[in-house]
């Protein structure tokens, strides 16, 4: 029988994986394969008579065990790095992995991680296999959880959920 295994050996897993591939956007997308994790990415351009808008786009399916949490903050640091938008990666890594974290939890399935930047706006969004409605808690003040929703809340532009042919997506914005 082999012995289940624990959070701390994910977590080693996901930092040997890290260390192994560095930085880069190229080296997330070799960490991600080497995890298990499907990435793709999409850039799109549409040229209007006064600007050009530029829509960017990334999504990754993560695997439905705890070093996923770890690995989207990995991908969200790294990603929004490598589109030059920086100034958002503190509060996207935080909500993002409050949203895998909710999705391992309480959804099914391994999430879906997807980040679009357009019109100065970064979306990010977390998508599971469960269609049960996302609800909220208030957390006593000794829970060590419950607050993950009320950081979406306090610290996005906008978000919400809707459902999904695969189940639902939770997502918030921020703006630039």
């Amino acid at each position: 029988m082999t012995k289940p295994r624990s959070l701390i050996d994910e977590r080693r897993d996901v930092e040997m994986v890290s260390s192994r591939y560095g930085p880069s956007p190229e080296s997330a997308a070799r960490a991600v394969k080497a995890a298990g994790h499907r990435q793709t990415t999409h850039t799109r351009h549409a040229t209007g008579t006064e600007q050009t808008m530029r829509t960017r786009r990334a999504s990754w399916a993560l695997l439905p065990k705890a070093s996923s949490t770890p690995m989207a903050r990995r991908l969200v640091r790294t990603q929004l790095g490598g589109w030059g938008c920086g100034e958002h990666c503190e509060v996207a890594e935080l909500l993002v992995s409050e949203l895998v974290t909710n999705a391992l939890h309480h959804g099914s399935g391994g999430p879906v991680l997807t980040l679009t930047s357009a019109d100065g706006t970064l979306r990010c969004e977390v998508e599971d296999e469960s269609p049960a409605p996302v609800r909220t808690c208030p957390a006593a003040g000794d829970d060590e959880g419950g607050r993950g929703l009320l950081l979406v809340d306090t610290l996005s532009s906008s978000w919400g959920t809707g459902r999904t042919g695969r189940g639902k997506v939770v997502w918030f914005e921020l703006d630039a």
